[in-house]
């Protein structure tokens, strides 16, 4: 990919990811463990949030089935976590109510 596609996908990953984030800051959610990790999936209406080691890596939305990967732009990089992303895209990203299934990774 070149370097302007990939700064596309980036900020795609930073809108869908900076919408999540004040959805959860804003309104009620509830919080559930990633089968059996450590990780925590915060759930809004409109969201689901993957928590790993304390912070936020990824986010999809329930809606359009949009999934964004931030885990190189909020903490780095750990193997652990990009475990827990494709656990959480696995179980919770299921395509929207749209059939819609799009994947931004922050590089």
């Amino acid at each position: 990919m070149k370097k302007a596609e990939q700064a596309i996908v980036n900020e795609k990953a930073l809108s869908l990811y900076n919408k999540a984030i004040d959805d959860y800051l804003r309104f009620n959610y509830e919080v559930k463990r990633l089968r059996t990790c450590q990780a925590e999936v915060i759930i809004t209406e409109n969201y689901y949030l993957l928590r790993s080691y304390n912070t936020i890596v990824a986010v999809i939305d329930r809606d359009f089935g949009y999934q964004a990967d931030v885990l190189r732009n909020v903490y780095g990089y750990t193997a652990t976590s990009a475990q827990h992303i494709a656990k959480f895209f696995n179980d919770f990203g299921v395509g929207g109510k749209y059939g819609k299934n799009r994947t931004y990774t922050f590089r």
